[in-house]
């Protein structure tokens, strides 16, 4: 784990919502949880939890190659799986 001195910018997670323009939860799920596979890095000074600005940019950086690669691999998984019920796309010719 990186370890940040006190010269990095940080930024509270209240900054970083209000900049990204999302709710504090949403900062405390990418935290907790992550989205897209990757997780926001966050340390805590003094027990309030802080974001590096560098960490919150590595964050942002899209992967949009492995995003659409599992996407497509979705998308397929879910059409057999509807298939084995029964349910198939309907054919846009009929109506």
């Amino acid at each position: 784990m990186k370890h940040h001195t006190f010269s990095d910018e940080r930024l509270s997670l209240n900054e970083v919502a209000k900049h990204l323009k999302v709710h504090v939860a949403t900062v405390h799920r990418w935290i907790l949880q992550g989205v897209r596979g990757k997780r926001l890095n966050s340390f805590l000074v003094g027990g309030r939890r802080y974001i590096a600005v560098s960490d919150l940019h590595n964050f942002l950086q899209a992967k949009p190659s492995s995003v659409t690669n599992n996407s497509g691999q979705r998308f397929r998984s879910s059409q057999e799986k509807l298939g084995s019920y029964g349910i198939g796309r309907p054919d846009r010719g009929e109506q």
